[in-house]
């Protein structure tokens, strides 16, 4: 016989973590005849038990198996020459025979009947014989007979084929499972920080434990690729980690490889579910056996579990290697339609949770659209958490984060079930924060997407640059793209274009992965809307065109605002007939999904185009309906009463129109939506203010003026003022105490500056309003409770007429110069000019700033379109002295020159572009700009 003396060495692991928890439990037993310890392959089984060993120096005989010992007369050679070297000290090897079998088992146990000492026997990888039934035999009667000084201990990756019940009976048999031997968070804490000196967070720990399930294997092969990583690449790393290439080099190795084709074609297309139920999978397949095939697998321990719901699951690891297995077999159209096979299977058994996430996994956006349907009357609100909360992220084994998908699932669920949503998603980040930050940007980013279609939009807002910031902190892009996505689209809302360009564009900077669809759809949706707006048609035709090429790559709903969009387009250039029909096409995909949202604004933007084509029966009819899909959308909502407010005023039902203002302005006010107070002029024909109305007149543009009745006043504390410029640039807000206090005296203890605070307030109400007995009397500055705000109902403010003045587009075009010319006289200067230091000021001064540069924009336009060159000149020319620095300015007016041959103009403009651009910031300009002088001087001749 063949003798490989490594089988009977005590296997010798450095370094090792010494498991007290598992030692303890170990030593606690070590009374009993056999100690079984059986898990899947990777748990630690062998270190576990050879560091016992060595940590407590108790004398051992150590047996490695393997199938080479499946032979009984090498199994009992084996166990001969390891009892009596231990005995004798001495190096013999003993050769049993066939034919002497029984009698030396007989020798053996009786030997080991009466032994007088501790003595451990471990038979390590127990798994490779467990199917010979004479050595089953032997064993039982070694153990059988073996003094109680003697335990055996078993390492098996399946349960021994031993007359277990018997020992049980006894109480002489105790068991170690998987869940025993996999590392609690604080073995990993300690394996990690203490035994590899690699520093770990607690929030990593969590993720560690969350994601391996206390899998040594993983964790021996993780602390060699992590040691030397930066400590700010970790966090994606353990967000986005569902295996490596060593842990799947093992997993093929040490568990795959020995598996039959029937079984592995069974674990590469059953990887697809969460839970594995015996029917479905049989369906699915097409089989019969799948029970027979779990028990198998279960028995074998091949990372199969049952959780403590009685649920079948793979190990998340495993399940991940077996769908990158499953891919290398087959396409991606062929997971989709396994997706989509596994979605109809749970729909016939009316799962429909399963059924959505299998549909969405299976790229068929209509099919989850429906199944939505089913699902909001079959669950209550309560139950749709479960679906965002890891569902969808488990439905994807390959570990694609399912961010990118967040606000489509938002977007189509039923507005009602957002808006429950909305409390217990707040709890969870609230415990998240106590527990794993890490986690954080997500949920962030999924409550903030349920406040945006529910309509809070601030909230939506900080929840949104909350979650970008750990995006950013974590390196995780995609989350990035997302987020900044979604920042565009509120900034869109809120009339900040110019931020709503720079946060698109940002968005736009990252790779174009397949999984970033949503976000770079998105973010070129958006782009197209601002230049809509703003009136550059040819860019927004061009980047809805894009959209339309982004749309093809799959067939869902992401088309829908495209087709919307692009009947905006056709309605700003005059053709209504072909704006009605590009909503048309969106109305009827609309309704194809059902998604409330969509059609709400789908008949939003209808009710517009109508308008237009002065048909306000049908535009109210349009605006009805868009209300009916909107009763859980607070923002959009606002928008739609605005238009329905116009349209009963062009009918003439002023009642409706003055109740309807009512309603608004309530809830303008309630939801803090300032910008939209700002930029629509919302007036019934019964209620325009007239001068004689305005008791207070405040102009801010340029040199700050105050006067109380056509008297100037004149304030004394420079205190008092900054409250008064913090009320203005507040002034359709609520504002908190305690944050006004912050703004304006920033130094200072709590008392002395509460203190201040009240006096400069009280000397600003008695200089504002000479005539004020009592504060609670006040016209202006009201107080309730903790919060101030400034009323503007008898104020004149030369920043809202601006606003008013710049805003109102549903006019014509004649009408809309002259106020836009209105708009320019009334800009003097920069908002509050001589005060550039106060940062309170800053936001609304650039928003201002900026809406002066677009309406000096709009009107040079203005002018070349009639060809009144010499206007349109003087235009230009009033940019570049207000934004001496922006490039994309200087290249459009040069080229417009160029074009009307204004060749000298052109080279003026040229010098001062190289002066400010060139010389002062050192960009290079040269090239470019003698590129468009070659272009034209060429095109002239």
């Amino acid at each position: 016989m063949e003798f490989f003396e490594s089988k009977l060495r005590v296997p010798y692991y450095t370094p090792y973590l010494n498991r007290e928890r598992l030692f303890s439990l170990i030593e606690k037993n070590l009374e009993r005849s056999l100690i079984c310890v059986t898990s899947d392959g990777g748990y630690g089984k062998t270190t576990l038990i050879s560091s016992f060993i060595k940590e407590n120096d108790l004398p051992a005989i150590w047996y490695q198996l393997s199938h080479l010992d499946s032979a009984p007369q090498t199994f009992l050679s084996y166990f001969k020459t390891a009892i009596l070297r231990h005995i004798s000290g001495d190096y013999n090897v003993y050769d049993i025979s066939i034919e002497d079998l029984e009698v030396e088992l007989n020798r053996i146990s009786t030997i080991l009947s009466t032994w007088p000492n501790k003595l451990i026997i471990v038979l390590d990888n127990y798994q490779s014989i467990n199917e010979c039934d004479e050595i089953e035999s032997m064993l039982a009667t070694l153990i059988r007979h073996a003094s109680p000084n003697v335990t055996f201990i078993i390492t098996s990756r399946v349960r021994p084929n031993l007359n277990l019940v018997h020992l049980k009976l006894q109480n002489r048999l105790v068991e170690l499972g998987t869940h025993q031997l996999s590392f609690t968070k604080e073995e990993i804490k300690r394996f990690f920080v203490h035994l590899h000196n690699i520093d770990l967070q607690s929030d990593e720990i969590d993720l560690i434990y969350h994601k391996t399930k206390g899998w040594a294997a993983s964790l021996q092969l993780l602390q060699d690729l992590i040691k030397d990583m930066e400590i700010s690449d970790r966090p994606l790393f353990w967000i986005k980690f569902r295996g490596t290439p060593d842990i799947y080099d093992y997993l093929g190795s040490e568990i795959l490889a020995s598996q039959t084709e029937e079984i592995k074609s069974f674990l590469y297309k059953t990887c697809l579910f969460t839970e594995l139920n015996a029917d479905t999978i049989n369906q699915f397949l097409e089989i019969t056996n799948a029970e027979q095939i779990l028990k198998h697998l279960l028995e074998n321990h091949l990372f199969i579990y049952k959780n403590e719901l009685g649920s079948i699951k793979y190990h998340s690891i495993f399940r991940s290697f077996l769908y990158k297995k499953l891919s290398e077999y087959f396409l991606k159209s062929d997971i989709d339609t396994f997706h989509r096979r596994i979605s109809y299977i749970y729909e016939q058994k009316r799962e429909y949770f399963l059924a959505f996430v299998h549909s969405i996994a299976g790229m068929d956006y209509l099919l989850g659209a429906k199944l939505m349907t089913n699902m909001r009357r079959q669950y209550e609100s309560s139950q749709f958490l479960t679906l965002m909360d890891g569902l969808l992220e488990e439905i994807s084994p390959e570990g694609s984060s399912t961010a990118s998908i967040i606000l489509y699932l938002v977007r189509c669920m039923p507005l009602e079930i957002n808006k429950d949503l909305i409390k217990p998603l707040e709890k969870k980040i609230e415990d998240t924060k106590k527990t794993n930050s890490l986690l954080l940007a997500d949920l962030q980013h999924l409550l903030g997407g349920l406040y945006f279609y529910t309509g809070d939009i601030e909230k939506s807002e900080q929840l949104c640059s909350d979650s970008l910031l750990h995006a950013i902190k974590n390196k995780d892009h995609e989350l990035i793209s997302i987020n900044l996505s979604l920042r565009a689209l509120i900034s869109l809302y809120k009339g900040q274009f110019d931020k709503a360009i720079q946060f698109s564009k940002q968005a736009l900077s990252y790779p174009d992965k397949n999984s970033n669809f949503h976000p770079h759809h998105m973010a070129t949706w958006i782009l197209s809307e601002v230049y809509l707006e703003q009136n550059e048609l040819s860019k927004g035709e061009h980047l809805l065109t894009e959209t339309f090429k982004l749309s093809g790559q799959r067939h869902d709903c992401s088309i829908i605002y495209p087709y919307c969009s692009m009947g905006k387009y056709y309605r700003i250039k005059g053709n209504y007939k072909e704006s009605l029909e590009w909503m048309k096409k969106a109305e009827a995909l609309a309704l194809e999904f059902n998604i409330e949202y969509d059609l709400g604004w789908i008949y939003f933007q209808l009710s517009l185009t109508h308008m237009k084509l002065k048909d306000f029966v049908e535009a109210e009819l349009c605006l009805s309906k868009s209300r009916s899909y909107l009763t859980h959308a607070d923002y959009l909502t606002c928008t739609v009463k605005i238009a329905q407010i116009k349209v009963y005023q062009a009918l003439g039902n002023l009642t409706l129109a003055k109740e309807l203002q009512n309603q608004l302005k309530h809830t303008m006010e309630e939801k803090n939506y300032f910008w939209l107070m700002q930029e629509q002029l919302i007036v019934s024909a019964t209620e325009i203010k007239r001068d004689k109305d305005y008791k207070l007149y405040l102009h801010t543009l340029g040199n700050f003026e105050i006067k109380y009745e056509d008297k100037p006043i004149s304030l004394k504390r420079k205190s008092s003022l900054q409250i008064l410029q913090f009320l203005i640039a507040n002034r359709h807000k609520k504002i908190n105490k305690d944050s006004l206090i912050d703004q304006v005296f920033p130094e200072g203890t709590f008392e002395s500056v509460k203190n201040q605070f009240y006096v400069s307030l009280s000397d600003l109400r008695k200089s504002i309003e000479p005539d004020l007995k009592s504060r609670k009397d006040s016209s202006f500055i009201r107080r309730d409770m903790e919060h101030y705000s400034f009323c503007l109902d008898h104020i004149y403010l030369d920043v809202d007429e601006f606003i008013q003045l710049t805003k109102q587009k549903y006019v014509s075009k004649v009408e809309r110069i002259k106020q836009l010319k209105e708009a320019e006289k009334l800009y003097r200067g920069d908002f509050f000019e001589g005060y550039p230091y106060h940062e309170f000021l800053e936001e609304e001064r650039e928003n201002l700033r900026l809406l002066y540069l677009t309406t000096l924009q709009e009107l040079a336009d203005y002018y070349w379109e009639i060809e009144d060159y010499k206007a349109g000149i003087e235009y230009y020319e009033k940019i570049i002295k207000k934004e001496p620095y922006n490039e994309t300015i200087y290249v459009d007016y040069i080229e417009r020159l160029l074009k009307r041959n204004f060749f000298l103009q052109a080279k003026k403009v040229f010098e001062q572009y190289k002066n400010y651009i060139e010389n002062e910031l050192g960009i290079p300009v040269d090239e470019k700009v003698q590129g468009l002088f070659r272009k034209y001087t060429h095109s002239s001749k």
